[in-house]
């Protein structure tokens, strides 16, 4: 039987929010993100590069995700065939990705998962999400949690970085983007 591992992204918002509302591509005032990438964005083209498929979203209070599944076969054999036919910066954004895997995991244990990959944006500003942002202490948006950065958390994305940087943020934390200062520390 497969195991089943987990890469999370999680992306939170506010509905007020031009920033966010450039990043994600949906209206603002909506609280339930029921038009998210209804627009053209920077994220909605990282999504779709990655095999995602943004036309079937799960909803939630507030909140809305895209899940989308591989198998560790299949993740090598990808990596091996952009290896040979992509430019180098994508093949090291993955040959960085593939490695922390393995180093986490194991080689075997790889060969035989399920990876899930899920992206999900999450509204601040609704009352459902508004105990999840306190326990994650979520003071500035856009602030965006993968298992990547550093202490899982990046603070103060801008929506003028490059769509390159945000994609090594987003799944390698490899990026140049310096976080944001916290509004809780005192220097």
């Amino acid at each position: 039987m497969p195991a089943l591992l987990y890469n999370w992204i999680r992306f939170w918002v506010l509905d007020g929010c031009p920033v966010c509302s450039k990043l994600l591509g949906y209206e603002e005032g909506d609280v339930n993100l029921k038009t998210i990438f209804s627009r053209d964005c920077k994220v909605k083209r990282i999504l779709q590069r990655r095999g995602f498929d943004l036309t079937q979203p799960n909803y939630g209070d507030g909140r809305v995700w895209f899940d989308h599944y591989k198998r560790g076969s299949q993740i090598r054999g990808e990596l091996a065939l952009r290896r040979l036919n992509k430019p180098s910066i994508w093949v090291d954004l993955e040959t960085k990705r593939l490695i922390r895997i393995v180093q986490e995991y194991g080689i075997d244990y790889f060969k035989n998962a399920l990876f899930i990959e899920r992206f999900e944006a999450i509204n601040v500003s609704h009352p459902a999400n508004r105990p999840l942002a306190y326990r994650y202490q979520i003071r500035v948006v856009p602030t965006v949690m993968t298992p990547y950065a550093p202490n899982g958390v990046f603070r103060g994305l801008s929506a003028e970085e490059p769509e390159l940087e945000i994609e090594r943020l987003l799944f390698t934390g490899g990026a140049r983007i310096k976080p944001g200062q916290s509004g809780t520390k005192v220097t």
